[in-house]
């Protein structure tokens, strides 16, 4: 494909269609814990995503995890189960949990 044949609205459009499906790092809540699995069901900010199941849960240091905690859920770059060359795929999330909200004054 020849970029400079792209008007600056083409460009544009292209860019939101890659970054509309690119998954980087997203903030949820979490719905429900699996503490034997170490695994969660996470809704992310975002609607319009689905709810993420058997996400692996990170926890530096050992401490209940509840529904309604925050956390921020990490995609991966490729799979980590599935050599298909799938990128950036919320089936690769991984949930870092214990975040609290930010409450202003």
């Amino acid at each position: 494909m020849n970029h400079n044949s792209l008007t600056q609205e083409e460009v544009a459009a292209l860019k939101r269609e890659v970054f509309s499906t690119l998954h980087c790092a997203l903030p949820g809540t979490v719905v429900s814990f699996d503490g034997d699995r170490q695994t969660a069901e996470i809704r992310l900010a975002r609607t319009g995503l689905p709810l993420l199941r058997d996400v692996p849960v990170f926890m530096p240091v050992p401490f209940d995890v509840n529904a309604g905690d925050r956390c921020l859920v990490v995609f991966a770059d490729c799979s980590t189960q599935d050599p298909s060359g799938r990128t950036h795929s919320l089936s690769d999330g991984f949930a870092f949990v214990g975040f609290k909200p930010f409450m202003s004054s």
